[in-house]
């Protein structure tokens, strides 16, 4: 299955004033193992949970950065409120298409310091770009 779509700005208001929000809901790790088709300049995002709490972070390879780039990432917490202690929060990923190409992007989420061990939580999808 490949999904359009048609983002025009990556930041999220507030964070790059110059850029608009991204169009529609941002994906989320329901992107798993399916392609994605945008055209050079268009811009999407992806949301995903972290379990921040417990020292994980998402490492993050992209396939081939001559065709996608990653503008910026944000977080916040997924219940709205910081000073809950232990829950989860969403970090937001903002990404560019650049030229014509395919690329992979694949995420894990671990503790940085447990390199030898399998991430707790991975999504990889490919982005096509015309």
């Amino acid at each position: 299955m490949v999904l359009m779509i048609l983002f025009f700005g990556c930041s999220d208001q507030g964070v790059n004033s110059d850029s608009p929000a991204p169009l529609g809901a941002p994906f989320t790790s329901s992107i798993n193992g399916k392609y994605v088709a945008c055209f050079p300049n268009q811009c999407f995002s992806l949301e995903l949970d972290l379990n921040a709490d417990g020292g994980y972070q998402w490492d993050l390879t992209i396939g081939d950065t001559s065709i996608l780039r990653l503008d910026s990432t944000r977080y916040r917490p997924k219940s709205g409120n910081w000073s809950i202690e232990g829950g989860l929060t969403v970090e937001t990923f903002y990404f560019r298409a650049l030229h014509a190409g395919q690329s992979a992007i694949d995420l894990g989420e671990r503790q940085e310091w447990m390199k030898d061990v399998p991430p707790i939580s991975t999504v990889r999808f490919v982005v096509m770009v015309r």
